[in-house]
């Protein structure tokens, strides 16, 4: 469970990055503000925090679909927050309406981006161990 929770880590920890980084490229084509070497820094540790909860709510087993879908609200509810909290922090904008609504695109945009990332690894993942499991059967 500890090497599926670092595995997990490391695929959310970069599929993150690549969407914030997208998302900032959007961002500051449209904006006067340019980024420094610091946002760069500030774009990793913004990554691994929101990759954290991530990788925690995925061991979470949970026993039904109701429970799943209350959890990943919560989690989305979490990201969110955290991304609002960190913008503000980071000073890389004013939180204004505008900014919120905004910003609410762009962490859905990375979170089923992220989401969809994790969905086709796990899917290649089982189709490979599926194949393992035929090849075995079939020499008994």
């Amino acid at each position: 469970m500890v090497k599926e929770f670092f595995v997990s880590l490391l695929q959310y920890f970069l599929a993150i990055t690549t969407g914030v980084i997208l998302a900032a490229a959007v961002f500051f084509s449209f904006s006067d503000h340019q980024p420094d070497f610091a946002t760069f820094w500030q774009i990793l540790f913004y990554s691994f925090i929101t990759a954290l909860p991530s990788s925690l709510f995925l061991c979470l087993d949970t026993k039904s679909a109701k429970a799943s879908l209350a959890l990943w609200t919560f989690h989305y509810i979490l990201i969110y927050s955290l991304t609002l909290f960190l913008l503000k922090v980071f000073k890389w904008c004013d939180i204004t309406p505008v900014v919120a609504l905004f910003t609410f695109l762009a962490v859905s945009f990375i979170y089923f981006f992220t989401s969809f990332s994790h969905y086709l690894s796990d899917r290649k993942h089982t189709a490979l161990m599926n194949e393992q499991l035929k090849k075995r059967y079939n020499r008994k």
